[in-house]
């Protein structure tokens, strides 16, 4: 294979074979290489020797790749007769089921040679269970996994493969078949939880527009983001892209994003039409108002999603659907407020509207006493220079506690960069036995019976069905797993991360020969474990200093910023029949798992407190290099990048904004005035996390950058609308208080508009909750220092201009 193709080479061997795995850089054609490796390696094997290649891949259930697993089951029926079974089934799956690429039995039998003897000898190899609401008591069963085209429809696949089932001839097989493992369900479930949260925002749009401005209002703002959404998915079509879960999630998030620029518009416009003037004069007047912050904002908050665009490894191809969704929904939307919004306005008002046909409620008189008092508070701030300078001093007092109690509270914020959903209709549980020297697979058949009864009496009513197929475990006489399906989020009270601490107390408790996990399967990749590896060639003393790890790591305890403690779980060393390499190295081991959730962080804890303890003279002194202490994180280590490339996308960002907005502005300073609203969001994401009991994630970072941009477009919004007073003649004092006066209805309305909006999917979606609850907490935090701090923070930045122009006429 070609050396720049490959990133990594791990490898595992002992008396029975090997195994190898080889990771490949981004953009690999990883067929066409494995092709190449095949053709390399004809030739080169023992007698006897033979290589099984599997492509393995993360969003399938199998390493063979299946897409969905079929199980096969009948009350009494030997392995023998499963196994019959289901090959009757598999050409039928084939031939009924258009998008089945393949399918591939995972039978409980198989053939293998004596390699004394030299007979062949059928031994049953593996086992299974089936069990629903349907059956009595589990049933034996065996696996078929269809593995669909390219890009295959899985709700699509789905649907024809339990046609195929129910088919006259799927019925002859002289067994039952049922789907017993797939992504259909949960992805049913997330499109249409989904797709309620978009039609619930555009009636949240509608509700909060009529209250806060005007019934004709709301009809226009929600015409023009129900259009703007649907030229999105549009466009999104074209460029080669399905409604699916990331892309409607973005929409539902678009929602938060694109009514800015919206209610900008529609409440300029109605706000001239309020004072009897003409429709022509009051759009010309209005956009020119307005056009330059709108303008403005949009293009900021574009470029706080354009560094996702580029993040590498498998997250960046699982999110980049959202900022591609995002980028084209903000670029539709600021078309079709310059264009579209003056047209339905035109419709819906008439050519003009008196201001005696205009009535104002309760809700604008207390928008009016709102702003006038926050514009009356800060023209008083200036009647003497004492009073001005304590003021600003305050408010920079003010602002600067909230961003440092954001930060403090930050610290009790638990820290994982994929964490498993809080709720979800899958539990998996893993069972493996401590000592396999004596182990066969009819006790641990009977094993496997006994745990699903366990199971099944802590679940109750709430399980739907279960199965012993997994994505990773093959049930076998040294281990098995379990899929139990859970009913729907919504019919039951029990979360199923409750379930699965509760089921894994109770086998812990029952089972002690068996090494237990029990979790809530989630969408994402699996949780990591903390990987230590000693490199050389010489096994003895690096099984010296591995064992010493394997010891520190059992009795350390680890301690997090907020002083929480933590500690390490099942500390393992590669046993010495197995010989382990990584890239050609020759390597041992030690592995340990955690016993709380906040992998990504307790990973760097484990980390730096065992180089603290074995240093490197220390490494040294087991007659070993002092670089051969290294580390290996799999899956959580891609991860971190991923998660820093975010984090470093961070300045070039912040430059890229305080160049758009100087060119815009023609203003350096004003640029970085309005950037000092960034950190406004601060406080309330750190207190919404703590809040809802929430981790800083891979999401809610996402969320922060979306808050980039809702934060940056406040700020424009007054400063633009205070800068346009000042050219007219006004002082900064009475130009920023006639901004609040005038942008307060728009500012709270798209604060309420965008909270309200993502409201439901925090608290409907267990996936989602984080970033949208960052977003609705940052939201609030944000909206609120922008309408109290922030005009204090322009008067700083006038006066500091004036004076540089003093200075410089000087």
């Amino acid at each position: 294979l070609q050396d720049e193709l490959v990133k990594d080479v791990l490898s595992s061997s002992n008396d029975q074979g090997a195994q190898i795995r080889i990771s490949f850089e981004d953009g690999t054609d990883v067929q066409a290489s494995l092709d190449n490796l095949k053709e390399r390696v004809k030739g080169e094997l023992p007698n006897g020797g033979e290589v099984v290649y599997v492509r393995v891949n993360a969003g399938k259930l199998t390493a063979e790749g299946a897409d969905l697993l079929v199980s096969v089951h009948g009350s009494s029926l030997t392995a023998e007769e499963l196994d019959a079974a289901a090959r009757r089934l598999e050409p039928i799956i084939k031939e009924k089921v258009p998008l089945a690429r393949s399918t591939h039995l995972y039978p409980l039998i198989e053939t293998a040679q004596n390699p004394q003897t030299g007979e062949e000898v059928s031994t049953q190899v593996r086992f299974d269970r089936y069990f629903d609401r349907d059956t009595p008591k589990a049933l034996s069963s065996v696996a078929i996994g269809v593995v669909g085209v390219d890009n295959v429809d899985q709700l699509e696949l789905y649907d024809q493969t339990a046609k195929a089932l129910n088919s006259e001839s799927a019925q002859d097989i002289g067994a039952d078949a049922e789907i017993a493992v797939d992504f259909a369900g949960s992805i049913r479930s997330q499109v249409s939880g989904l797709q309620r949260n978009l039609f619930e925002g555009l009636i949240v749009v509608l509700i909060v527009s009529f209250v806060l401005i005007s019934l004709r209002a709301s009809i226009v703002t929600a015409l023009s983001m129900a259009s703007t959404v649907i030229i999105t998915v549009g466009i999104l079509y074209g460029i080669g892209y399905t409604v699916n879960t990331i892309t409607l999630f973005s929409l539902v998030l678009c929602l938060a994003l694109i009514v800015d620029d919206t209610t900008i518009v529609v409440e300029a416009i109605d706000a001239g039409l309020a004072k009897g003037k003409k429709f022509r004069e009051v759009v010309a007047v209005s956009l020119r108002k307005v056009v330059r912050a709108s303008a403005t904002g949009t293009l900021t908050t574009m470029l706080a999603f354009a560094p996702m665009l580029f993040i590498g490894g498998i997250l960046g191809e699982f999110i980049r659907a959202i900022p591609i969704t995002i980028i084209i929904s903000l670029a539709v939307s600021l078309v079709s407020s310059f264009i579209f919004i003056p047209l339905l306005m035109r419709v819906s008002y008439g050519a003009r509207t008196s201001s005696a046909e205009r009535r104002r409620g309760l809700v604008h008189h207390a928008e009016t006493f709102i702003g006038n008092q926050l514009a009356t508070l800060l023209i008083a701030s200036t009647k003497t220079k004492f009073r001005s300078l304590s003021t600003k001093l305050h408010a920079l007092l003010f602002a600067g506690i909230v961003i440092v109690s954001g930060f403090m509270i930050f610290k009790t914020v638990e820290f994982n960069i994929f964490p498993a959903p809080k709720d979800s209709i899958e539990l998996q549980v893993n069972a493996r036995l401590r000592s396999q020297e004596s182990s066969t697979i009819e006790l641990t058949e009977k094993y496997a019976d006994s745990m699903l009864e366990s199971v099944s009496a802590v679940l109750q009513g709430d399980l739907e069905k279960a199965t012993l197929l997994t994505r990773d475990i093959q049930a076998n006489r040294n281990s098995f797993g379990m899929t139990l399906t859970l009913n729907s989020i919504k019919d039951r009270y029990t979360t199923s991360v409750e379930y699965a601490q509760k089921i894994q107390n109770k086998l812990e408790r029952e089972y002690p020969e068996f090494k237990i996990t029990a979790e809530s399967a989630g969408v994402g990749p699996p949780a990591g474990n903390f990987t230590a590896q000693i490199r050389s060639d010489d096994d003895q003393k690096a099984r010296v200093l591995a064992r010493d790890i394997q010891s520190f790591l059992r009795d350390t305890v680890l301690t997090r910023l907020d002083g929480s403690e933590a500690k390490l779980k099942d500390v393992t060393v590669t046993p010495e029949s197995q010989v382990s390499r990584d890239n050609g190295a020759r390597v041992v081991n030690v592995t340990a798992g955690f016993s709380d959730k906040d992998v990504s962080a307790l990973v760097d804890l484990a980390q730096k407190a065992v180089e603290k303890e074995f240093t490197d003279g220390r490494v040294a002194s087991y007659g070993l290099d002092k670089n051969a202490l290294q580390f290996d994180f799999g899956q959580e280590e891609e991860n971190q990048k991923s998660f820093e490339s975010m984090g470093k996308a961070a300045i070039p960002l912040f430059f890229g904004m305080l160049i758009v907005m100087a060119l815009l502005f023609r203003s350096v300073m004003q640029s970085v005035l309005i950037l000092t609203a960034l950190p406004f969001a601060f406080f309330g994401v750190a207190a919404g996390l703590a809040l809802t009991n929430n981790p800083v994630s891979f999401f809610t970072m996402m969320g922060v950058f979306a808050l980039v941009g809702i934060s940056v477009n406040n700020a424009i919004l007054l400063t633009d609308y205070a800068n346009q007073a000042h050219a007219e003649g006004l002082p900064p004092q009475e130009a920023m208080a006639s901004a609040i006066r005038a942008r307060l209805r728009p500012l709270i309305t798209t604060s309420i508009t965008g909270v309200l909006a993502l409201l439901p999917l925090a608290l409907d979606d267990p996936f989602w909750e984080g970033i949208a609850f960052t977003i609705v907490f940052g939201l609030l935090s944000s909206t609120f220092l922008v309408v109290t701090v922030f005009p204090y923070f322009y008067l700083i930045e006038e006066c500091l201009r004036a004076r540089l122009h003093t200075v410089i006429r000087r």
